[in-house]
């Protein structure tokens, strides 16, 4: 195994988390880089984790292009693991913000891996850029801004030869998941384990992917050898919101969940997981009901050590 560190930007965010979960179980050096260094998440996720030699923390606004090749340049890492964005509802608010964050910042990491001549990338990108709908299009702006992502790392790899993976996650769920309009399958596991009822606010057919699953993926594929501009989803399995209350009712009986009648549409189809396959083998896949079980217990454990 390489001595040079992975960098991750995006660290104090839900996948950020747990990707630095996974790389401390590891014992994979690993450069945290945020606007703040917030280690909540983290300390939900693997308490203790935070304080390991293992984790350099570093503050990084990924907009400040000089600041991104300086920190770059720094830390030599193996590969570049890039998520750090705003999610749906803050694009909407701030479309200029969301642009400069998702796509600019973007641009500025591709353009620093180039300045080390080639340094491999694996970032988020999402299921918000495929196309949907009777549009056959990206229902909002920050999927828009992550197509956008994907085409950059495209033009990228074509006139500078920098390898990238966009992987698109759909809804991911674990403990720490606390942001984002699909955050509300997660807040419905946290309120069965504690006892409160919660109303998921829309339905809808989705392809439900555990947070431990996906930060094994993302660095798995970060230290492989990566060819070309590539993307992969994480899955193609699709199911019902019904399906993730029939598993939060099969861990806890007495659950309070209901789902309201809003249908939010999403990508039904086109679904490619070849990237990460011919990468990785059969990348992990926790069955929804085991996942869901697992957050429901985390939660627990988190409400039993919480002083009240």
């Amino acid at each position: 195994m390489s001595d040079a560190p992975l960098l991750l930007t995006g660290a104090s965010g839900f996948i950020g988390a747990w990707i630095l979960r996974r790389a401390v179980e590891l014992k994979r050096p690993i450069v945290a880089c945020d606007l703040a260094e917030d280690r909540r998440r983290l300390a939900q996720i693997l308490p203790g984790a935070a304080e390991t030699s293992l984790i350099t923390w570093e503050s990084l606004d990924v907009t400040d292009a000089e600041a991104v090749e300086a920190l770059v340049e720094r830390h030599d890492p193996v590969a570049i693991l890039h998520l750090a964005a705003l999610q749906i509802p803050d694009c909407a608010a701030k479309p200029r913000l969301g642009a400069e964050v998702n796509v600019l910042g973007h641009l500025n990491i591709l353009e620093a891996a180039r300045r080390r001549g080639g340094l491999p990338v694996v970032y988020g990108s999402s299921a918000a850029a495929k196309p949907r709908g009777p549009e056959q299009a990206p229902a909002n702006l920050y999927g828009i801004y992550k197509k956008a992502g994907e085409e950059m790392a495209r033009i990228y790899w074509r006139d500078h030869g920098v390898p990238s993976l966009g992987l698109r996650p759909y809804i991911v769920y674990g403990i720490g998941r606390d942001q984002g309009e699909t955050s509300a399958l997660t807040r419905a596991m946290q309120a069965a384990a504690l006892g409160e009822s919660y109303e998921i606010p829309f339905t809808g057919r989705f392809s439900f992917q555990y947070a431990g699953d996906v930060a094994e993926i993302f660095i798995r594929c970060a230290t492989s050898d990566i060819e070309g501009a590539l993307t992969s989803d994480i899955s193609a399995r699709l199911e019902n919101v019904d399906d993730v209350v029939a598993a939060i009712q099969t861990a806890v009986p007495a659950a309070r969940i209901t789902v309201a009648e809003h249908f939010r549409q999403g990508p039904e189809e086109g679904f490619d997981t070849t990237a990460i396959e011919r990468l990785l083998g059969a990348p992990p896949a926790t069955p929804l009901a085991a996942g869901v079980k697992a957050t429901i217990d985390s939660f627990r454990q988190i409400a039993a050590a919480t002083p009240a």
